[in-house]
């Protein structure tokens, strides 16, 4: 076995590892996002009680409003009863109080419905609000979890590549280059085992040629398929 072999291997150990590590860090800002969206639909719940509960209010104060409308007529219309002195004008202003009276009832009825329907809406709210409370917490620690899988990511890609410059630097340049080449254009090895006369890394059949450039020794052998470097199990 050439002796540039097992540093090969040693090497492309690190870089896998590496490039593992890499896509784990490019996958975080993703993962990051996901944990975000679990947040959208609490807050459009809250959003939506909250807006239903307003929406209830403002009816509520408008009802308020048409009957202190109604009850300044009837006070008004009382006051012209009381200075009338024709019976049948006496007798038109009190129909006129009466219909504004029961248009009273009527409205405050509706307020009480408005204000019922406003005690089930601080209600509904209330469970919004504490679901997304909770929701709120638990993504909060899912990114705080990410954030520090982030930097332990990043702390051992960087005694990782300390690692690989180290077992690069004795390798024969031309050797690393093709390494390397073929590392970076197939993305997952660069230099695999020949077994049963197989490459390790295509799994076509390797021909005759091959295996014996793989028994001299004399330099890389590349998968005729594949490109990809061999070497001989011992």
């Amino acid at each position: 076995m050439l002796p540039d072999i097992p540093k090969l291997i040693q090497l492309q150990e690190r870089d896998q590892r590496i490039r593992a590590l890499q896509k784990d860090l490019k996958d975080i800002p993703t993962l990051q996002a996901r944990a975000k969206m679990q947040l959208a639909g609490d807050q459009a719940a809250v959003e939506a009680a909250n807006l239903g509960m307003k929406e209830i209010e403002v009816k509520i104060k408008n009802i308020q409003l048409d009957v202190q409308t109604r009850q300044t007529s009837i006070k008004r219309l009382q006051d012209q009863q009381f200075e009338t002195r024709k019976n049948a004008e006496f007798a038109a202003l009190g129909h006129e109080i009466k219909r504004y009276q029961a248009d009273v009832t009527k409205l405050e009825d509706g307020e009480l419905e408005q204000m019922e329907a406003l005690e089930i809406a601080k209600t509904k709210l209330k469970d919004a609000q504490a679901k997304l409370a909770e929701t709120q917490k638990r993504v909060n620690d899912d990114l705080k979890n990410l954030d520090e899988r982030a930097e332990g990511v990043k702390k051992r890609l960087e005694d990782l590549a300390t690692e690989r410059a180290s077992l690069a630097s004795p390798i024969d340049p031309d050797a690393l280059d093709l390494y390397t080449r073929i590392f970076i254009k197939k993305g997952d090895a660069a230099i695999v085992p020949m077994e049963n006369a197989q490459c390790g890394g295509c799994h076509m059949k390797v021909v005759v040629g091959v295996i014996q450039s793989l028994k001299q020794s004399v330099s890389l052998t590349q998968c005729e398929s594949c490109g990809r470097i061999l070497y001989m199990v011992e």
